[in-house]
């Protein structure tokens, strides 16, 4: 495995590290709420890219080369060549497990500076927004299409019209070159 592959796996786990470590310190020193949202922000969006890094890597064979990789394949005598060995799929739970084991310290933490349920309310909240977002997004694109839709039927009206009138126009030429052609043979 590449050097800079291994260094993008392990840098989620260790974004997801220091982001539950600032929030902790957030709530420790800061007397602003909003510094301890930002915090958290910060660790809802690093804890969904490391997610999104453990599957990728665990799909494409790079988890081989972790910590806990090494240890199951040291352990059970694995040889972890592809995404189905024990040692790839045991280095990408433990990783998660561990991710989950940080938050949950982290929810505790909140919940006793704040009062029981708070964390709950957290990601009730974080929940509602993601829908909220999912549902203005919806709508959006539906509204897009609406204006594309109308936009094309614009299109379609003012092609049809200028036929309409081209058609007018070279009717009315055709009828004065007519006339111009019934006077000449009528003059002779």
């Amino acid at each position: 495995m590449d050097p800079l592959t291994l260094a993008a796996i392990t840098g989620g786990f260790t974004a997801v590290k220091t982001a539950v470590q600032g929030v902790r310190s957030a709530l420790n020193t800061a007397e602003d709420v909003g510094a301890i949202a930002g915090q958290i922000d910060r660790l809802f969006k690093t804890q969904s890219e490391a997610k999104k890094r453990i599957d990728s890597a665990a799909k494409d064979k790079k988890l081989k080369n972790n910590k806990w990789a090494k240890f199951v394949k040291f352990r059970l005598k694995d040889d972890g060549d592809d995404e189905t060995s024990l040692a790839n799929v045991a280095a990408a739970k433990l990783a998660q497990k561990q991710q989950e084991e940080d938050i949950k310290k982290l929810a505790i933490e909140i919940n006793r500076r704040f009062g029981a349920g708070t964390w709950d309310e957290i990601l009730e909240e974080q929940q509602k927004r993601i829908e909220e977002r999912k549902e203005r997004i919806k709508k959006q694109k539906k509204e897009q299409q609406l204006k594309a839709e109308r936009k094309a039927l614009q299109q379609r009206e003012l092609w049809q019209t200028v036929l309409i009138e081209s058609g007018k126009l070279i009717g009315i030429g055709l009828f004065i070159a007519g006339m111009i052609a019934f006077i000449w043979y009528n003059k002779v």
